[in-house]
C-alpha cells in the first residue's frame, strides 16, 4: 500500500462530498422556491415579449376621461402606420369570453369568477385617445400572459405571447408615417403615473 496516496484520496473524497452537498442544497432551494422562480421567469418573459412590440413605447400614461376623472393607459406603442394601445390583463386560468357579452368568466382550480368584459373599458379608452389625436389611426388590444388559456377561443382584439402579429414586432417595423409622429407627439404630453399600472386582476 502506498501510504502517501491516502491523504490525497481522502482530500478527493472530501471535495466530492462538499460538491455533492452544495448541489443537494441548490436542488433543495430550487424545489422549495419553484413557484416563485417560475413566476419570476414568466414575468420576465412576458415583459420581454411586450417590449419587442413597436418602434417606441410609453407605459402607465395618465389620461383624462370625459367625467373629469382619469384612467391609466398600460402601454401605448408606436407602429409605422398607427398607434397601438395595449391593456395588460393579469387573469390566470381558463378564460371564457366573447366580444359582445357583458361578463367574462375566469376559472381557477375549478372555481369560476365573473368579471366585466374588459373590451368595454378598452373601447372607452380608445374613444378618448381618438378625440385627443384625431388625425392618426389608434388601435386597441387586450394582452393576457402565459398564465391565461382560452379553451373556446377569444376575440381578435386579444393578444397573448403566441399570437402577436409579425408586423407589430420592432424588427419588422418601417419608419413611422408623419401622422403617426404627430399623434405620438400629442399623446406624449400626457403625464406618466410613476406609481405603476392600475390594471386589475382576479384570482391567482
Amino acid at each position: 500500500m502506498n501510504i502517501e496516496k491516502i491523504p490525497f484520496q481522502e482530500w478527493i473524497q472530501n471535495q466530492q462530498l462538499v460538491m455533492f452537498s452544495v448541489l443537494f442544497l441548490v436542488a433543495l432551494l430550487l424545489l422549495l422556491n419553484w413557484k416563485s422562480l417560475r413566476r419570476a421567469w414568466m414575468e420576465w418573459a412576458t415583459q420581454r415579449c411586450l417590449n419587442r412590440i413597436g418602434i417606441k413605447q410609453r407605459n402607465n400614461i395618465v389620461c383624462p376621461d370625459e367625467l373629469d376623472g382619469e384612467f391609466i393607459l398600460d402601454r401605448l406603442v408606436m407602429l409605422p402606420n398607427a398607434l397601438l394601445l395595449i391593456s395588460f390583463k393579469r387573469y390566470p386560468g381558463n378564460i371564457y369570453c366573447a366580444e359582445r357579452i357583458s361578463e367574462w368568466t375566469q376559472v381557477v382550480e375549478q372555481k369560476s369568477y365573473k368579471f366585466q368584459n374588459p373590451l368595454f373599458d378598452l373601447d372607452h379608452q380608445l374613444t378618448t385617445l381618438r378625440q385627443l389625436a384625431p388625425d392618426v389611426t389608434i388601435k386597441g388590444y387586450l394582452f393576457f400572459d402565459h398564465s391565461a388559456d382560452f379553451p373556446k377561443g377569444h376575440p381578435d382584439s386579444v393578444l397573448h405571447p403566441h399570437n402577436i402579429p409579425e408586423e407589430f414586432l420592432r424588427d419588422n417595423c418601417a419608419e413611422p408615417e408623419p401622422a403617426v409622429l404627430k399623434g405620438w407627439e400629442i399623446l406624449s404630453e400626457l403625464p406618466v403615473n410613476n406609481g405603476g399600472s392600475r390594471s386589475a386582476s382576479l384570482k391567482t
